[in-house]
């Protein structure tokens, strides 16, 4: 038995796990009903246009359940060192089917931004971009812009000073589509400004967030900006502002 424990103790050395966690940035579908019998009844969405219910994240010779809520952090799940791919099913038993496959991450932690396919705009086919999540990627005290949107992005941020009379020094920076950037950011409270740049005729800046918000010591703060359902009612981009402090991971699995 010490013999077992000793040789699954180094097996877990040589090939650790991974830790993944995953948001998934996009909108809830619009709400339809329909009348029966004198009564509203709200209909399924249709077929892709939310992300599926039932997802497993495939962990050595297992599926490991977790549910998605859509804007939000899924759990840290682990990932066996012995598996070979990042592959996300959805559905149960026999009849789950993959839905995302990408190789394997390298990170000890990683962060999943799914997003849906910007030319159907279903999650039928969605896209995915994997971030690096452990504390030497990003660590308290910085702030990450991830812009998955169709829009590059202009930002102005500054922390507020104290004496009301001081001006904000802005660090000024770019984003663009499919691109993310790391920088660091006082604690305390700060002024951020984001724009996006439109082109042609009737190109300029389009003002999509211009707040104040408070980092306390403990924290790392996330921006993701992705593209709007309905760009006529929202405009092009939305954003998710997400602090929080550094991720703790599970126990690792003994094999």
């Amino acid at each position: 038995m010490l013999v077992s424990l000793a040789g699954g103790q180094q097996n877990v050395e040589e090939n650790p796990p991974k830790y993944l966690r995953f948001i998934t940035l996009g909108e809830r579908a619009p709400w339809r009903e329909e009348l029966v019998d004198g009564v509203r009844k709200g209909l399924k969405p249709p077929a892709g246009s939310e992300p599926p219910q039932l997802t497993s994240l495939v962990s050595g010779d297992q599926a490991i359940p977790f549910k998605m809520v859509l804007r939000a952090f899924t759990p840290i799940l682990t990932m066996a060192g012995s598996t070979e791919n990042l592959e996300i099913r959805t559905g149960e038993g026999a009849s789950a089917a993959p839905w995302i496959t990408r190789a394997k991450p390298t990170a000890p932690l990683s962060l999943g931004v799914l997003y849906r396919d910007s030319n159907t705009m279903s999650w039928n086919n969605p896209k995915l971009l994997l971030l690096e999540d452990d504390q030497t990627s990003f660590k308290p005290g910085e702030i990450r812009f991830v812009n998955i949107s169709e829009k590059p992005l202009e930002i102005r941020l500054g922390a507020v000073p104290t004496d009301p009379t001081e001006r904000i020094k802005f660090e000024f920076l770019s984003v663009g589509p499919g691109e993310f950037k790391v920088i660091s950011i006082k604690e305390g409270l700060n002024r951020i400004g984001v724009s996006y740049l439109e082109r042609g005729s009737e190109g300029g800046r389009r003002l999509v967030w211009d707040n104040q918000f408070r980092v306390l010591s403990n924290q790392r703060v996330n921006c993701f900006f992705y593209k709007a359902q309905d760009a006529k009612a929202t405009g092009p981009v939305r954003y998710r502002y997400a602090p929080e402090p550094m991720p703790k991971l599970p126990k690792p699995p003994r094999d």
